[in-house]
Order: C-alpha cells, then sequence, then structure tokens
C-alpha cells in the first residue's frame, strides 16, 4: 500500500508546521522532508524532529519521512496531497493516499500591503483575520505576511483587524 511522503511545510496533528531542510530533492516541486527535520510544535511548546520509520527512500543520507510519521513529541504528519506517494520495495506507485481519514484543509497566508515607505509599521503591528465565522491570528513578518493558518474549507475574509504589539516602546517611555 503506498502512503504519501511528508513534503515542505507538512502540517502535524499538534498543529505544528515541519519544514524541509534540504532544497536539491522534490518531486512536482514539492521539498521532501526527512528524518531528523525539525519545528517548535505549538501544542508540546518543544523542538520536535521527525523520527526515522524506514530505509526505503534515502536523500542526501537520510530517509524520507512518509505521512503517518512520528515526531519526538509525539505529534502525526498529516497528509498534504496525494500525487506524491512512494512503497517498500517498489520504484514508483500510481496510487493516491485515498485512505486518510483527515479531511482536506485549506493553507491560507495573507500578505498585507501598504503604501511605498511604511513597511517599517509592520514592527509595530498584527493584525487578525476573521475567516468565515471566527478570527485567526495573523502575525505579521518584516515583509507583511501573515502565519500561515487553516481552514476546513474555502471560506470568505470578512474582516481584518490591525492590533498594536505588546512590545511597542513608546515615545514618552523612552
Amino acid at each position: 500500500m503506498s502512503k504519501g511522503f511528508a513534503i515542505h511545510n507538512a502540517i502535524t496533528d499538534h498543529g505544528g508546521i515541519v519544514p524541509s531542510t534540504q532544497m536539491l530533492s522534490s518531486q512536482m516541486g514539492n521539498l521532501f522532508v526527512r528524518a531528523g527535520d525539525g519545528h517548535v510544535c505549538p501544542k508540546c511548546r518543544c523542538w520536535s524532529t521527525v523520527i526515522k520509520s524506514h530505509d526505503h527512500v534515502i536523500f542526501d543520507g537520510k530517509p524520507v519521512a512518509y505521512v503517518g510519521d512520528k515526531l519526538s513529541c509525539g505529534a502525526t504528519l498529516l497528509p498534504q496531497q496525494s500525487h506524491v506517494v512512494g512503497e517498500s520495495g517498489s520504484p514508483y506507485s500510481q496510487q493516491t493516499n485515498q485512505t486518510s481519514a483527515t479531511q482536506e484543509k485549506f493553507d491560507e497566508q495573507l500578505k498585507i500591503v501598504f503604501e511605498e515607505g511604511l513597511n517599517d509599521i509592520f514592527k509595530y503591528i498584527d493584525c487578525r483575520v476573521k475567516v468565515g465565522g471566527r478570527f485567526q491570528d495573523g502575525k505579521l513578518d518584516l515583509n507583511g505576511n501573515t502565519t500561515r493558518f487553516y481552514t476546513e474549507k474555502q471560506e470568505p475574509i470578512t474582516e481584518i483587524e490591525f492590533v498594536l504589539k505588546d512590545n511597542i516602546v513608546y515615545f514618552h517611555d523612552l
């Protein structure tokens, strides 16, 4: 039976996102996550790495992670796609990962753009995005990109709230 490979920014059942640490090996542009790749688990609040589960497919000396593989904190890698699959002892497979009980999730990220010259404002604000009927925290990086969030279905963005960050130094405090 074929299992999906974990690819770049693989999601976990603890709400984490595991990036690929290599940039050379991919299938249709999807970089592979390998044993030892890690992230900070949002549920366990610790550094967690992908645990080696096989020796079938090796890239740069490390086995590729499969959907369902565990991380050191106990999290499980969830499926993201149905076209990058592999099977032990098989050079390729035309099957897809249709046996997953996990529903498809939509990976969302916004980019906020202000008039030219105002990009320094991202140091001082964050945002909350109302998707469907609930708010998602949208921490902004210095380029105006929000953190990624996931939805169960395609939903409209109906509201964006900008909030001041907690660590602002006000002029009167200097």
